[in-house]
């Protein structure tokens, strides 16, 4: 099976490193991998191709191919891309985010082959709009999804075949954030001592993530809990961190009970999630999958979230985390329920460990699409020799 993955991108966001994992899957499983991303500006590390060899993708090649489509770009890419294709003769183009989508159906043109397949990682199904529209009715041959939902909607509108849609939860390295693994970061490091009960955010700084709730709840609770912390894991723009999370806290008298950890990578983010007690989580970003829930609960730590969105098919109520209303008040309360009963609290964490475990195996996510590559390749190939006939 070959495959080639296109990436319309050159930054490594919540986007990209997917579909550079689900590409670093398939190879091990023995799929021949050509992998095509965007050009980052120079002197970058923030790129997709730097992170992708950092994952063990050797060769990743690299044209404009910018997020969304801009002519000159587009005409200066189309020859390179029309000459990997004929080079590589994939079986496959797999396409993530929108630009990557057309981009592909302009170079294939009208050969049937390769099969175009689409990637949606919203819960709600892709957007439907002209373009989306167009691109899923005329363009695409299959299309993964992450649940029922999405593939409910893109039945009803795009008209997609049951069987020309695939769920396939995004895998998460669960070796790498494995509780098992030794790493170099302890607690200390994070300023944190031993007996602190830590309780974490991983989020973009900015008011709309509301960071407010946890620190409400930890306001409300310093009193009772001496030992009790905040983690506070992301970057914001200027002045973001004084504004949202520095002043406020001052405010309330709590500014020694908030570590700030800034943008954590590589192992930094996986020392990070291992000092946590419980991650809370307020509210989905542009993420709607969810990544960082998956990654907390890949480390052993249940969540405290909202009943919204994806969260209520990764969240089991009381067995790997706890739903919450939106507010300080019900964060906290939760919140002193699990450091009052230090048995509950370690069952859901070894639940969440489990979860990861059963859920959101990067080989097993991999060995699902690449069946589904396969169904759809022979049911086109049927389809084109009763079409002959």
């Amino acid at each position: 099976m070959k495959v080639l993955h296109l990436l319309s991108n050159w930054k490594w966001t919540e986007r990209s490193e997917p579909a550079v994992d689900l590409a670093v899957a398939q190879s091990k499983l023995g799929a021949d991998i050509c992998f095509v991303c965007g050009q980052a500006p120079a002197g970058t590390t923030d790129a997709v191709a730097f992170h992708a060899n950092l994952k063990g993708m050797d060769t990743v090649d690299v044209l404009e191919l910018p997020k969304h489509f801009q002519l000159r770009p587009a005409w200066r890419d189309f020859r390179k891309l029309r000459n990997i294709l004929m080079d590589f003769c994939p079986d496959v183009i797999h396409c993530h985010l929108a630009n990557a989508h057309l981009f592909a159906w302009l170079t294939r043109g009208v050969s049937p082959r390769p099969l175009i397949i689409r990637s949606c990682y919203n819960p709600e199904g892709p957007p439907n709009n002209i373009r989306a529209w167009f691109l899923y009715r005329y363009g695409t041959d299959g299309l993964v999804v992450i649940n029922q939902k999405a593939k409910d909607h893109a039945i009803k509108a795009f008209e997609f075949a049951s069987t020309a849609v695939q769920i396939a939860e995004p895998g998460i390295d669960l070796q790498r954030f494995s509780p098992n693994r030794k790493l170099a970061d302890t607690k200390e490091s994070f300023g944190l001592a031993d007996g602190s009960f830590v309780v974490g955010v991983v989020s973009r700084i900015r008011e709309s993530r509301r960071i407010d709730i946890a620190l409400a709840a930890v306001h409300a609770l310093a009193d009772e809990f001496p030992d009790l912390r905040l983690l506070l894991v992301g970057r914001g723009s200027e002045g973001a961190v004084e504004n949202v999370v520095a002043k406020p806290a001052r405010e309330m008298g709590i500014a020694d009970r908030v570590i700030l950890a800034g943008y954590c990578r590589a192992d930094r983010l996986v020392a990070a999630y291992r000092t946590m007690d419980v991650l809370l989580y307020p509210i989905p970003g542009t993420d709607k999958s969810c990544r960082t829930v998956r990654e907390s609960m890949a480390a052993g730590i249940p969540v405290i979230a909202p009943r919204i969105g994806f969260l209520t098919e990764l969240i089991d109520d009381t067995y790997n985390g706890r739903f919450m209303d939106l507010s300080g008040e019900s964060a906290a309360h939760i919140l002193a329920e699990l450091i009052r009963d230090a048995a509950l609290l370690q069952k859901m964490k070894r639940n969440a460990l489990q979860t990861s475990i059963r859920r959101f195996s990067r080989s097993r996510q991999a060995e699902k699409v690449i069946s589904f590559y396969q169904t759809r390749l022979a049911e086109k190939s049927h389809h084109n020799k009763v079409h002959r006939l």
